[in-house]
């Protein structure tokens, strides 16, 4: 980070235009980086001749598909340079857009815009976990009143999938941040001072709210959990009422089968065989037993 009076450079460049543009001494250091490092397979930040070289990747949703954020960036008392990869989702568009007027900067402006870009990246993630949050709990609102569809498990398991997915970038974003603190205080053990003691307490503070996102992000998971315990509850519920509604219209009929098989049987001694009015009498009867049942399951509130 540059000292007052002296002037930094800062910029977000697109890969193909750096290999291809005629670059200064640090543009050249952090292409021939990620030649050394590829991003792709390697996250993580590393001294590389006296500056912090960093690397790493974010996911996105969109269009039902996953798109993949891939940067690289080189820290040094003068220089913070971030080339992108790979940006599908155009995460860094409007940062790259707000550099273009003026690409160098003083002391305090030049840590100002370097917050300015890691503030994007995780306000970009605490909106993404925001909608989250909402969304389970109107998930959970709905089970709670009796909405409930076995498509949930569907939904549960596509929340679950982004937010494995968010916490395991986080978490390498987190580890950059804290390789990037680790370094620095290293650094200034051995009198060698990498960055102003602004951008180091910046990175400090940085790394507390990254944490804070990180459990956020863990919290919400771990209430997956809870919620599909609830949603499996209200499906056994929702079973268990079925089958009692079942159950008790069976009780309900099942008197009428031991009148009809009584009354099937046809011996000539029945009384009620020869009966003028014997027809009658077991359709009355029938109906008498079916209100009576009903009457006792209604105020047993079996039914």
């Amino acid at each position: 980070m540059a000292e007052s009076g002296k002037k930094g450079s800062i910029q977000i460049i697109e890969w193909e235009q750096l290999i291809s543009k005629e670059r200064s001494e640090a543009e050249d250091l952090l292409r021939r980086s990620v030649y050394k490092l590829e991003p792709s397979y390697w996250n993580g930040v590393k001294v590389m001749e006296g500056s912090i070289y960093g690397a790493f990747s974010l996911h996105e949703e969109g269009d039902g598909e996953r798109q993949i954020v891939n940067a690289a960036f080189l820290l040094n008392s003068q220089d913070f340079i971030l080339a992108v990869l790979q940006d599908e989702k155009g995460v860094f568009q409007q940062m790259k857009e707000s550099l273009k007027s003026n690409p160098t900067a003083d002391g305090d402006e030049l840590e100002e815009r370097i917050e300015a870009i890691f503030e994007g990246i995780l306000e970009r993630g605490q909106k993404k976990v925001e909608s989250m949050e909402k969304y389970l709990i109107e998930m959970e609102h709905e089970i709670v009143i009796g909405k409930v569809s076995r498509n949930r498990n569907q939904t549960i398991f596509e929340c679950k999938r982004l937010l494995s997915v968010w916490k395991n970038d986080y978490a390498q974003f987190l580890n950059i941040v804290e390789g990037i603190n680790g370094l620095v205080q290293k650094k200034e053990e051995t009198q060698s001072q990498m960055m102003t003691e602004g951008a180091s307490c910046y990175f400090r503070v940085y790394e507390n709210k990254l944490r804070h996102l990180t459990e956020e992000t863990q919290f919400l998971y771990e209430e997956l959990v809870h919620i599909r315990e609830a949603l499996d509850a209200a499906l056994s519920f929702e079973q268990n009422r079925i089958m009692k509604m079942f159950t008790t219209v069976s009780a309900i009929f099942m008197p009428l089968t031991l009148i009809a098989g009584w009354y099937g049987m046809n011996f000539a001694g029945m009384p009620e065989l020869l009966w003028r009015h014997g027809y009658a009498f077991v359709w009355v009867l029938s109906l008498a037993v079916v209100l009576a049942c009903v009457w006792f399951f209604k105020k047993k509130d079996l039914f």
